[in-house]
């Protein structure tokens, strides 16, 4: 990134699938954003918490603590950052409105859409 054009905010991924993970930083990386990575869930709440990214993707699925296991320990110390939910299983929807969380897509999911919805909270925040 050079001068000309400023970071425009970080985005934590979490997600323990190595290919997605570096396929989806380089991308959010190439639209203006400063990346943070996390390859299992306890990683995802240490990072969250040590570094206050600006809107964070959550993989479900993961080892040691799910993404909705991250969401709600970061609630249970009253930090609350935009979420997304990622995951291949059907089931997400349900699981994500029950959490409070709006935002969720599942896997293969489209990146315009995925750019869509991290321009809007980016949008919300300003």
């Amino acid at each position: 990134m050079n001068i000309s054009n400023p970071v425009k905010g970080k985005i934590l991924i979490a997600d323990d699938d190595d290919d997605n993970r570096i396929l989806l930083s380089i991308f959010i990386e190439s639209e203006g954003w400063e990346v943070l990575e996390a390859q299992d869930g306890q990683e995802a709440l240490e990072k969250a918490i040590a570094e206050q990214p600006n809107i964070i993707l959550l993989d479900n699925r993961m080892p040691k603590l799910t993404g909705t296991k991250v969401y709600e320990k970061l609630c249970e110390q009253g930090m609350k950052f935009p979420v997304v939910l990622l995951t291949a299983y059907a089931d997400i929807e349900e699981l994500a409105n029950s959490l409070g969380i709006c935002h969720y897509l599942n896997k293969p999911y489209d990146l315009s859409h995925l750019m869509a919805i991290i321009n809007k909270f980016s949008e919300e925040s300003v």
